[in-house]
């Protein structure tokens, strides 16, 4: 007699059954077992009004909260733990700071290891959020480059051109993705246009970007000592300009000197100079032109106006919530799964997000776990601008998400990141203490 070696069905089911539980279990544990959530997370008490979405908030470290500062969590009926640093902004003893990972574009660190390196100069970090998109590393040896705008103690660091592509801010009103605060304290949330020009002799050049990655969609690109010790570009002609006064900012005039010519790219960026990198196509109508002891002059002008005094500014990629509702683009995407916007099309998936907001009275950084089924889940896009919304967020933008997306706190990460350990990024969005 031959033995029948089926499976049992009902004890495979059963099986299965048991293992999905211990996932979840799993899941929901690796969140309570955070050693941040050790150090007591109290319930609020203050029993303030909350949108109908919020199973409940937390108060993180209350004991903790200088004055004109909250760490909250709140639990979103939709399967998502998000954290949010608030700040007073009439708060005197608290400002909002951009800090560049390893303080120049090439690389990448944490926002530990930065607020670290920030305490070791004397500041006080109270709170951090990664912040602008980019590439970890590519095959010309950048080992992590930010796309976005950076603008640091009123040094212009870096601005890219809009376009419509991952990472990049698209040249539409959904683009207005740049946060910056003025010297009174002003927030302002635009789509920023760099106005660069180089003037020889009568001849006007336009200058694409500062410290990005040259190329036909970015045919001239500056790059200063910010960017690292070389331009690593392929096949670029390139110009180092010296006799120019650094630091470049929003609103810059300089004369400069032309002192060395490379057709091949790849330049050494000298300390106390620039390169000027201009793309193949592009070179053949400027190369009989910039020829070695040229002098010129550089000038930008950053647009709108308010932008030329801008002292700390961070760029992300999508603007989610306008004066309070969200962004007519936004809910176009949502309701087409992202078909409106396919070159954005994650956003309307499920993943850890990162965003910053802000009202009337108070700045917002914001992380969003996700993939961890039992505790986080994550958000599209969608999700965020709506719950922004009820939460009396007035002006909301996108950050880089997904593994990156962390929020660090009165010393330590605060939430969960998606791969269990804190990933290096590109620079932080940051409440300090004056």
């Amino acid at each position: 007699m031959i033995k029948d070696n089926r499976p049992d069905i009902t004890r495979l089911i059963t099986v299965c059954a048991l293992i999905l539980i211990f996932i979840l279990i799993i899941g929901a544990l690796r969140a309570r077992e955070h050693s941040f959530f050790r150090t007591g997370a109290s319930n609020n008490k203050n029993r303030e009004a909350l949108p109908d979405t919020v199973k409940r908030r937390d108060d993180i470290q209350s004991n903790r909260w200088p004055k004109g500062f909250r760490l909250l969590r709140y639990w979103w009926t939709g399967g998502a733990a998000v954290y949010i640093a608030e700040m007073d902004r009439t708060a005197k003893n608290l400002q909002f700071y951009a800090e560049l990972a390893n303080d120049q574009i090439l690389g990448r660190e944490t926002i530990t290891d930065a607020t670290r390196r920030l305490m070791e100069k004397d500041m006080l970090p109270l709170a951090g959020v990664n912040g602008s998109f980019g590439i970890r590393e590519d095959n010309r040896g950048r080992g992590g480059m930010m796309f976005n705008l950076h603008i640091q103690n009123g040094e212009l660091i870096s601005i890219s051109t809009p376009l419509d592509k991952w990472g990049y801010s698209p040249p539409t009103a959904w683009g207005e993705t740049s946060f910056g605060v003025t010297p009174d304290g002003e927030f302002l949330l635009d789509r920023v246009k760099l106005n660069g020009k180089l003037k020889i002799a009568g001849d006007t050049l336009p200058i694409d970007a500062i410290n990005q990655i040259c190329d036909s969609s970015c045919p001239a690109v500056i790059y200063t000592p910010r960017f690292g010790r070389r331009t690593l570009t392929r096949r670029c002609y390139e110009f180092t300009l010296r006799q120019i006064q650094l630091p470049l900012t929003g609103k810059y005039t300089s004369r400069f000197l032309v002192t060395g010519v490379n057709p091949r790219g790849n330049s050494s960026i000298p300390f106390d100079g620039v390169v000027l990198a201009i793309e193949p196509g592009l070179a053949r109508d400027w190369r009989d032109k910039i020829t070695k002891s040229t002098a010129g002059t550089l000038e930008i002008a950053l647009t709108p106006k308010k932008w030329q005094d801008v002292q700390q500014g961070i760029g992300g990629n999508l603007r989610l919530v306008r004066d309070g509702k969200v962004e007519p683009e936004l809910i176009e995407f949502g309701e087409s799964r992202g078909g409106s916007a396919y070159r954005h099309r994650n956003a309307a998936s499920r993943h850890p997000r990162s965003a910053l907001g802000f009202n009337d009275e108070k700045l917002f950084l914001i992380a969003i776990d996700g993939r961890q089924p039992g505790y986080s889940m994550g958000m599209t896009l969608s999700h965020m601008g709506t719950f922004f919304s009820e939460l009396g967020i007035k002006h909301a933008i996108n950050f880089d998400g997904g593994s990156s997306s962390t929020l660090w706190a009165l010393g330590k990460v605060a939430n969960s990141p998606a791969h269990g350990y804190e990933r290096r990024i590109f620079n932080v969005a940051m409440i300090r203490a004056k």
